[in-house]
């Protein structure tokens, strides 16, 4: 059975008021915690899917706390799935849930059938009967007047591999809007960004394979990095207490082997591109 929802109140950050709204002066943070293993059938022999989720939300303190359900609305929305953003944070988790399993053993179930029909041994079973689902989330305080967000999601549903990726998000604390790099950086600001996160990406790649010959774009296209697109700022970004991260998951710019690539860059190297300025 799904378990309860578990909270965990903990002192976050001092968020202050709008339009004479005193909003969420001493916020809360609290969890949906899931663990469960669906079986394909009513018996614990037969294949299952196993879920876990670790959801992150914050509380409503009442019907006025509108910073509070703006982030829970796009979180919802970002994570979970556009028809589950009205929803109450328990409801969206159990929906989302039942929605999960039903789609698992719609695409399983009669295959599995098949095979016990016919005789075939528990060994014998194809290991992609079983899947698996997890999602890890979590709030932490960013730079000043600004709230992150992040999100890794892995789920193996048959195939060669597992797939993992990850969600980052933006919040101004004061309004509860989601800040995207439109938000945050100044238009004309994508090239010579991209410009900076190529030179890390160079950096790192070089660090990463142990190979120092990686030395330009053409080096790391013949790893298998940019092959398929050109270097871009990416929507998934955090602005931390003392730099901005960049995010791209497996595929993003490189061969999934390479895996989740996270480039930073200092506030004191793009302050000048910053429509938000930090006081870092």
């Amino acid at each position: 059975m799904m378990s309860v929802a578990t909270t965990c109140i903990v002192s976050c950050f001092l968020l202050s008021g709008c339009n004479g709204q005193k909003q969420i002066d001493s916020s809360t943070i609290e969890y949906i915690n899931l663990k469960e293993d669906v079986h394909l059938e009513d018996n614990t022999t037969s294949p299952a899917c196993k879920m876990t989720i670790d959801y992150a939300y914050l509380a409503e303190k009442n019907g006025n706390d509108t910073i509070a359900h703006k982030i829970n609305h796009t979180v919802q929305s970002t994570i979970l799935g556009k028809k589950y953003a009205e929803m109450e944070p328990q409801a969206a988790i159990d929906s989302f849930k039942n929605v999960y399993v039903r789609e698992y053993r719609n695409s399983v179930a009669d295959l599995y059938k098949e095979d016990v029909k016919n005789g075939t041994s528990k060994d014998e079973l194809p290991s992609w009967y079983n899947y698996e689902y997890s999602l890890t989330t979590q709030f932490k305080d960013g730079k000043e007047g600004v709230l992150n967000y992040t999100a890794v999601t892995f789920e193996y549903s048959g195939g060669a591999h597992p797939n993992q990726w990850e969600n980052w998000l933006n919040f101004d604390k004061n309004t509860g809007k989601r800040l995207t790099l439109k938000d945050v950086f100044m238009a004309g600001s994508e090239t010579p960004m991209s410009k900076m996160l190529l030179e890390k990406l160079i950096k790192e790649m070089a660090t990463k394979l142990d190979n120092s010959n990686i030395q330009s774009l053409e080096d790391l296209q013949n790893e298998g990095i940019l092959n398929s697109t050109n270097m871009y700022v990416p929507d998934n970004f955090l602005l931390e207490k003392n730099e901005a991260s960049f995010l791209y998951n497996k595929y993003d710019i490189a061969p999934y082997a390479m895996g989740t690539i996270v480039l930073s860059l200092p506030y004191a190297e793009i302050e000048k591109y910053m429509i938000h300025q930090t006081n870092n």
